[in-house]
């Protein structure tokens, strides 16, 4: 089968790989749709971050739709031929967090595309867990989103929104701009969307943001208190994963607020604990997800939430380097999510 597998920083390959088998407990998809994740794009580029140096070359992806191919030995729960998504954890269920439901914290964890083969190829094994069936009135593209969205809505867990908030999103690509829909959700009033690249404002508004501000042009900070009478907000969430945001972050916070920290960092970044503790405010860390692809799909299903216009592209997986990764690289202004079309025939 063919395959996009990982070698080293800038090298993605395009090539024939053995067809894999599902073990127990586990299920094989056909995958018709892989989304290229922010995670995917910094591996691309500067990795090896998140791989596992000892799985390379390995598969990218973990966002992906498709159908079951083949059930593993011990699954009940699933029918060769239904159409699914997935996540992208791997838990042991044996661990102290897992015994707690905590599986996103699972001291055994691993995830597929980064420590096991993902699903940018023809056919995916994931366990049967992370697997969930998608009804008729969820299309291929909005399944292929899912992934993400289920890090949205554990993010918006996180920072215990509660009606009627007023948040503010440092980041707009595809986590920033999902969290901003999961607010809505959980229904957040007041949403104001901080970020440099100024053409993802008008998608931000378009998806129901109260306010698009742009560092270069005035001071977020300052904006978002005269947007709420001084106060700041509720719950501010960092969907970046760099030290200035993440200060931003914690600045955009009223006293008492709560921080959440979505983005993934690449290094230890300093904060203002003076202004944590003098200001009685809440940071909390906000890993992938749990089960929260279940409230998702629900939503998806009824049509609560449409997070179609992050969708900007989709091109064969063939040509994912130059017209999937290279374009998501050098040209933010004007793509988010590109999904990649496993059509080899």
């Amino acid at each position: 089968m063919k395959a996009l597998r990982w070698y080293a920083r800038k090298d993605l390959r395009y090539e024939d790989v053995p067809e894999p088998s599902p073990g127990p407990g586990q299920i094989k998809v056909k995958v018709d749709l892989a989304g290229i994740c922010g995670t995917d794009l910094k591996e691309y580029a500067d990795g090896p971050g998140m791989i596992d140096p000892t799985k390379v070359p390995i598969i990218l992806g973990h966002e992906f739709v498709g159908r079951i191919a083949e059930l593993g030995e011990g699954v009940t729960n699933f029918k060769v031929g239904e159409r699914v998504t997935g996540l992208g954890y791997w838990y042991c269920g044996e661990c102290y967090y897992c015994k707690r439901a905590m599986y996103n914290i699972c001291v055994n964890a691993g995830f597929t595309g980064l420590t096991a083969e993902g699903c940018m190829t023809e056919y995916v094994v994931i366990p049967s867990y992370a697997a969930y069936k998608l009804p008729d009135s969820v299309s291929d593209e909005l399944g292929a989103l899912v992934e993400p969205l289920a890090v949205a809505f554990h993010a918006v867990q996180q920072g215990n929104v509660r009606t009627g908030d007023t948040m503010a999103i440092v980041g707009s690509g595809t986590i920033g701009l999902c969290v901003l829909l999961a607010a809505r959700a959980a229904g957040a009033n007041n949403i104001y969307v901080v970020d440099k690249v100024k053409r993802r404002g008008e998608l931000a508004l378009a998806m129901g943001a109260t306010a698009f501000i742009s560092p270069e042009d005035e001071d977020p900070e300052q904006r978002v208190k005269d947007l709420t009478d001084g106060l700041g907000a509720d719950v501010s969430f960092e969907c970046v994963g760099i030290q200035a945001t993440a200060q931003l972050a914690q600045k955009l916070a009223r006293s008492g607020g709560n921080i959440v920290i979505v983005g993934v960092f690449e290094a230890p970044a300093s904060m203002d604990l003076f202004d944590l503790m003098f200001n009685q405010k809440t940071m909390v860390g906000s890993p992938i997800y749990v089960h929260e692809a279940k409230t998702v799909i629900a939503l998806l299903a009824d049509k609560r939430i449409d997070p179609g216009k992050l969708i900007t592209a989709k091109v064969p997986l063939k040509d994912a380097v130059e017209m999937g990764f290279e374009k998501l690289v050098t040209n933010k202004e004007d793509n988010i999510k590109i999904l990649l079309q496993v059509d080899v025939a």
